[in-house]
């Protein structure tokens, strides 16, 4: 299992796919890609228990490589319990041959 801190940005909230980006300095992309998830598919379950389907996005910028997690199903608005600069951990993890993102609020 893996983790990181995410604070709900603009991006995620109002965006076409509600993109997470797995920062590089919290978790480092050679472990995503050894616990085999740095792959497509992924089941993301929100605080409340919803559950979305998405995918692992890699990419090339500016300033390097980036992944992302970005939603592919479910309700193009997410739930309004929700807010900007709300704190968060997204666990990853891989269990029954699936990975799953499952994001909770911070203590």
């Amino acid at each position: 299992m893996a983790s990181f801190e995410f604070t709900a940005n603009k991006s995620f909230l109002d965006g076409s796919g509600h993109p997470i980006t797995i920062p590089k300095s919290q978790l480092a992309y050679e472990e995503l890609r050894s616990l085999g998830l740095d792959h497509k598919h992924v089941l993301v379950t929100l605080p409340h228990g919803e559950r979305y389907e998405a995918e692992i996005y890699h990419g090339t910028a500016g300033y390097g490589e980036y992944y992302q997690i970005r939603f592919t199903s479910g309700s193009p608005s997410l739930p309004s319990y929700l807010k900007l600069n709300d704190r968060l951990i997204v666990m990853l993890e891989k269990a029954a041959g699936r990975s799953h993102a499952t994001l909770e609020y911070r203590a």
